[in-house]
């Protein structure tokens, strides 16, 4: 089918802008009239803390707060926690 892009609603319009005609019909077909609230955060915390876990120290506390979108102070009580728990009892 082919897609009137002036014809849009101004919030297909700008996903056929990001994703493409052939993408936004696809997010059109499973979505359409579904109310979706979106996180601000890609990663969720449990599997943001374990990729810090297994990529400290190759990479920066810096480093992984940029690419996870937690603060540098998240990233380093996750470390203090990993840490911890390594600890024999």
């Amino acid at each position: 089918m082919e897609v009137d892009n002036d014809a849009l609603q101004a919030t297909y319009k700008k996903l056929a802008d990001l994703l493409g005609d052939d993408l936004m019909m696809k997010f059109y077909q499973e979505f359409r009239g579904t109310q979706l609230s979106l996180p601000m955060k890609l990663y969720d915390r449990e599997g943001a803390a374990k990729a810090v876990r297994q990529h400290y120290p190759e990479m920066t506390v810096k480093e992984l707060a940029d690419t996870y979108g937690y603060t540098q102070r998240w990233v380093k009580q996750e470390l203090k926690q990993a840490k911890t728990d390594q600890r024999p009892k």
